[in-house]
């Protein structure tokens, strides 16, 4: 009998630091609550807590977060010859954001199995193509299993093998997909431009940066955004959000104007060059700021 064990347990899955309910305690991201095919994953009033015991590790959570936040779980590793994924399948259908990432990272197009032995499999490349045909990208096809020249049950005793089929994983989290997916955008920002006072908090809170303010102007590039909506839980006056929309990538660029409030006296900036009061002399309706 061992006296000592030599090697430690994997850590439990878990959820880390860089979880946006971290950074802003009035976020309420939920993506990986709600892609769990078991719901191990549930909200608190702080970070979302991880069971341990009831996670699959099936790696649906790892597509979804824009931060990159989930611990202690790996992606599926998955089989493939070419430009095919073969058998072995698991049991519980990949999520379309994971079969994204093999079409962009590995070139696949095609799934090789029975459909019968795997409706779950079915449903997963179907939407996958629905997501494929709004990005104007080549479709998957699903080929009937090839009969094999080397008998599998036997492989062991005579030490064969079939070379042409190799083992991989894909890159996990919206990061990796909006790198892969450089040249479409998944998120576009509408922006109130008469409520918003370029104040500047959306940029400092975008660790995408996505966002930027300079130059003269409020900058938006959709390559980067993850959708965290950050932004919008920052924005003091409801000026900003991200809509999940697919379209071509593109640099929004809201052109700003520096002024001195005729009240106050102080320098502002506003996108209406004909605006004389910065934002909070405007809430003052009785002039109670004038000198």
């Amino acid at each position: 009998m061992a006296l000592f064990r030599l090697t430690h347990p994997p850590a439990p899955p878990g959820v880390g630091e860089s979880c946006l309910h971290n950074q802003l305690s009035r976020h309420d991201c939920e993506a990986c609550v709600a892609v769990c095919p078991v719901q191990a994953i549930t909200a608190t009033a702080t970070t979302p807590t991880l069971n341990a015991l009831d996670c699959l590790r099936c790696g649906r959570c790892l597509f979804v977060c824009p931060t990159d936040a989930l611990q202690n779980i790996r992606p599926e590793t998955r089989h493939y010859t070419a430009s095919t994924l073969v058998a072995p399948f698991s049991t519980l259908e990949p999520c379309v954001d994971e079969l994204l990432m093999w079409h962009q990272q590995h070139g696949i197009r095609a799934v090789e199995m029975e459909m019968e032995a795997f409706p779950g499999w079915v449903r997963a490349v179907a939407a996958l193509n629905i997501r494929l045909r709004e990005l104007n990208a080549p479709v998957w096809q699903i080929l009937p299993p090839q009969q094999k020249a080397i008998n599998a049950g036997r492989r062991h005793f005579i030490k064969a093998s079939e070379t042409d089929v190799q083992s991989a994983t894909v890159n996990i989290g919206r990061r990796a997909r909006r790198q892969a997916l450089s040249a479409i955008s998944e998120y576009q920002l509408l922006l109130d431009r008469a409520q918003c006072t370029v104040c500047g908090a959306c940029t400092r809170v975008c660790g995408e940066k996505a966002l930027s303010l300079s130059e003269g102007a409020l900058t938006f590039s959709s390559s980067s955004c993850t959708g965290c909506n950050s932004c919008a839980v920052v924005c003091p006056v409801d000026a900003i959000r991200i809509e999940e929309r697919v379209g071509e990538n593109m640099t929004l660029r809201f052109p700003w104007h520096q002024k001195t409030c005729r009240c106050c006296q102080r320098a502002f900036y506003t996108f209406n060059a004909e605006t004389d009061r910065c934002a909070i002399c405007q809430r003052h309706q009785y002039g109670m700021r004038e000198a």
